[in-house]
């Protein structure tokens, strides 16, 4: 019987799969491709009507693959994180987009398939975990030693202003200016990706008002001690992807994408209001695959060999600014327009496709790792947070600055064979 349920409830998202994906393209075809950016950065857009062929069979196997595969729950709805953030936004570019690099379609392919075939690999983890038990008291403590830095440093400068949303960007630039500091400047990320929220998620199974309350005002100061809206990404996941197994939160997160696409073509062709589709579909989706293209197209045959996270290793870095400085000067005519490129773009920008190959094989491993501790969907707003993280930041950024490490750590010794105990 629950076979039978889980079963349908995959068929169910393989049907709101294939309407998002329509929806994206009358989403770029009607609104997106007019919009700013995509304007702006010098690209030709018509339909493709043998692309559009190519990529639509492609998403249909991918579908039918990842619905009929036998993987384990969490791998599955990895796979449809991929699937939408990666895969359709780059089939719906690469119907659109004039000439295009056919390489693009080709690694987000590769992507997906790489993560469901290496998820059917078995790691065995031998690693002692911390009791869960005991979980909950030892993150808390991490939390609040952790924090006693940025306290000595940051409290000076706060402004409580920030909570209204005011003096946002004079915040920034005064913690820019008075504060340089190694560990705060790494730790930053860790503690509001990962580190609070994984605490949230204790203190709310276990009820312990106390440590909800911690959790959120830890959160709170972060914010304040930046001004980084971003901040809130990993509390707001927490509370919304707390409930429910892996597959019925993947069918509601579907479900609200689909609303949020189609509300947002209607507010765009019949009230000519594109503030929801800009802050939406074309931010988390579409943006992201045609900054790919650009990429692409510059660092052809011009690769970094890792220059800016090495530089001299492998040759030095011919550029004084950071790449994504140079693609908004190149594309889009402004130096301070920085258009950050995710793992794809950014294997391609280093080695090519042998860049493209690396990044995508470390990243499906990862994953395969995380497939193997048997983690409770209870934390499912932690690892959907890395899933967004990578598609806009380079893969050393995302696992060192980003929290991509601390996380593995997390899950090996806190979040361990949870899917059994926190029920």
């Amino acid at each position: 019987m629950f076979a039978a349920r889980i079963e349908k409830a995959r068929l169910n998202n393989l049907v709101l799969l294939l309407i998002l994906f329509i929806i994206l393209h009358f989403c770029f075809a009607l609104t997106v491709r007019n919009e700013y950016a995509f304007r702006k950065a010098q690209l030709v857009y018509e339909f493709n009507l043998l692309n559009f062929i190519v990529s639509t069979l492609c998403i249909c196997i991918h579908t039918f693959l990842v619905t009929a595969l036998k993987i384990k729950d969490f791998m599955y709805s990895v796979a449809i994180l991929i699937l939408v953030f990666f895969v359709f936004p780059s089939a719906v570019i690469f119907t659109f987009v004039r000439d295009i690099d056919w390489r693009i379609f080709l690694s987000h392919n590769l992507f997906f398939l790489t993560v469901l075939l290496v998820g059917k690999i078995r790691i065995k983890i031998q690693s002692s975990r911390i009791p869960i038990v005991q979980s909950k008291n030892f993150l808390l403590l991490i939390v609040i030693v952790g924090l006693i830095p940025f306290v000595l440093l940051y409290f000076p400068y706060l402004n409580f202003r920030n909570l209204l949303l005011q003096e946002i960007y004079e915040t920034r630039a005064l913690m820019r200016s008075e504060i340089s500091n190694v560990y705060t400047g790494y730790s930053y990320s860790w503690f509001n990706k990962f580190i609070i929220p994984c605490l949230l998620v204790f203190g709310i199974y276990y009820k312990d008002r106390f440590t909800i309350i911690i959790s959120s005002l830890s959160l709170v100061f972060l914010f304040l001690c930046g001004a980084n809206k971003v901040v809130f990404v990993g509390l707001i996941l927490t509370f919304i992807l707390y409930k429910y197994d892996y597959i019925t939160k993947i069918n509601y997160f579907l479900k609200i994408l689909i609303g949020i696409g189609l509300f947002a073509l209607l507010a765009s062709v019949i009230f000519s209001d594109d503030f929801i589709m800009t802050m939406s579909i074309r931010r988390a989706f579409l943006l992201p695959a045609m900054i790919d293209v650009l990429y692409f197209d510059f660092f052809n045959n011009n690769h970094l060999f890792w220059s800016e996270s090495f530089n001299g290793l492998f040759q030095a870095n011919p550029y004084e600014l950071e790449h994504a400085y140079v693609i908004g000067e190149n594309y889009f005519g402004d130096i301070n327009w920085g258009a950050n490129n995710g793992i794809i773009s950014d294997g391609f920008m280093n080695a090519g496709m042998v860049g493209v190959v690396i990044n995508i094989t470390i990243v499906a491993f990862y994953f395969s790792f995380l497939n193997q501790l048997n983690i409770s969907p209870k934390f499912f707003g932690l690892f959907f947070l890395f899933v967004f993280v990578i598609i806009s930041s380079a893969l050393t950024t995302v696992l060192l600055t980003h929290g991509g490490i601390i996380l593995l750590l997390l899950s090996v010794f806190f979040l361990k064979n949870t899917d059994k105990q926190m029920v």
